[in-house]
């Protein structure tokens, strides 16, 4: 959305392809009835259309909903979205890309922007043994009446993992978490006030950790006060658990703390203690794979979570190519969508004067490739500050003087057998 609406401020052509029938993707479709987000409405909301001030500062799944298309309608983005249409294939053919609908239909564009999010491909835990109650993934969870008067064992320990645990606190006939890994456990909000919205910009930035050390002893306290086990990494080498109510339930007995699963037989689950109890059903919160099904071999760089890309969205030997939206970014997405899409469309321009990949001028600037899929969103809005469309432009003109235009050179196109290609003009954005 915040990409299209700036193509569309910036007077650049384009077609949105929408799989659904509908805008909103995961907030849409893809999350749980009675979800809440973790940051505040403050961090949510796109720089360029702020939320209604009607609207708590933690937000419902309606509340995203009806946000989302209302900036659609405001910016009126709706008439350039094609709906019901799912890219099937992607393709360099020299220094254009041949995108395959819905299996059937082509067409060819300068590039791409690759926006299809994270939470959708559903990752299963390898388990041993069959479990003939019911097997879900926090993916498949829509509301609480899936919980009622059941006993549940959550798998995993992450946001999504707390929150069906709570919900099965509440209405089922027992809530179980099994938990290889303790994860850190930030409160939603410190004195009343949202934690992202807390900001000490004259501090020093190597008080960060000992500040969040003490917010975390004075809210959350120890993780033995709750029978957890103290985490074994640093507060952000994972994402971490944003949770008010998972501390009380489990100060209330209302949810059981068991280890990794050992193994499974019919509807009985034993733990790697030796500890075994039965269960009706098993919601598997155990996270998603980075995915792109529409890639060939050659633009498949998923290394574990993370995409091996330059800059958060390139890559250096292919022209007209973005992929954005990939990484778990902490302390506010929405602010964040907007800047950087006004960084894809410099790197559209620096493409479109010079001709040579975007990618290679951001390895000319210094970047590597990336090596995790977390970042805070304060690190992501220096590294914009770092790279102004002038620099960029500066490194590409001194590039072309000595390299010249560059194609695609390892793209390979094979056009789907018995098709006409279409060329067609994408709607004026």
């Amino acid at each position: 959305m915040a990409i299209a609406k700036a193509f569309k401020t910036k007077g650049i052509k384009y077609h949105q392809a929408e799989a659904t029938s509908n805008i909103g993707g995961n907030w849409s479709h893809g999350v749980y009835d009675t979800v809440f987000t973790d940051a505040s409405k403050q961090v949510m909301q796109y720089s360029d259309y702020p939320m209604p001030e009607s609207y708590p500062h933690f937000l419902s799944k309606k509340h995203m909903l009806d946000y989302l298309n209302s900036y659609c309608d405001y910016f009126k983005l709706e008439e350039h979205i094609l709906f019901n249409t799912k890219v099937t294939w992607l393709q360099a053919d020299g220094n254009e890309w041949v995108a395959t609908f819905n299996q059937q239909h082509q067409e060819r564009y300068t590039g791409v922007v690759v926006c299809n999010g994270h939470h959708w491909d559903m990752k299963f835990p390898n388990l041993n043994g069959y479990f003939e109650g019911e097997y879900i993934h926090s993916k498949e969870y829509k509301n609480p009446s899936q919980l009622v008067g059941k006993r549940v064992l959550v798998i995993g320990a992450g946001n999504s993992a707390a929150d069906i645990a709570c919900e099965a606190a509440r209405v089922g006939a027992s809530a179980t978490m099994s938990i290889r890994n303790s994860p850190w456990i930030f409160p939603k909000t410190f004195a009343g006030v949202p934690l992202g919205n807390i900001k000490l910009r004259k501090a020093p930035s190597f008080l960060n950790p000992i500040m969040l050390k003490l917010l975390i002893k004075f809210t959350f306290g120890k993780h033995e006060y709750y029978g957890l086990e103290t985490p074994g990494h640093g507060y952000f080498d994972k994402h971490p658990t944003v949770s008010e109510e998972l501390p009380y339930y489990l100060k209330h007995g209302r949810i059981n703390l068991q280890k990794g699963i050992d193994k499974i037989v019919s509807n009985t689950v034993t733990f790697t203690d030796g500890r075994s109890d039965e269960f009706d059903l098993i919601v598997a919160a155990t996270g998603y794979h980075l995915s792109f099904p529409f890639f060939p071999e050659e633009l498949q760089r998923v290394e574990g979570q993370h995409l091996k890309c330059v800059g958060y969205c390139t890559y250096p030997d292919y022209k007209g190519l973005y992929i954005v939206g990939w990484p778990q970014v902490r302390g506010g997405i929405g602010s964040l969508a907007s800047a950087f899409s006004q960084v894809v469309t410099d790197l559209v321009a620096i493409e479109e004067e010079f001709g040579i990949p975007s990618g290679q001028v951001l390895k000319a600037c210094g970047n590597k490739e990336s090596d995790t899929h977390l970042y805070g969103s304060k690190e992501v809005f220096e590294w914009m500050q770092q790279h102004p469309f002038q620099k960029l432009k500066m490194v590409a003109k001194r590039m072309t003087s000595f390299q010249g235009h560059v194609n695609n050179a390892t793209a390979r196109y094979e056009p789907i057998p018995g098709k006409q290609l279409k060329r067609t003009q994408p709607a004026n954005g």
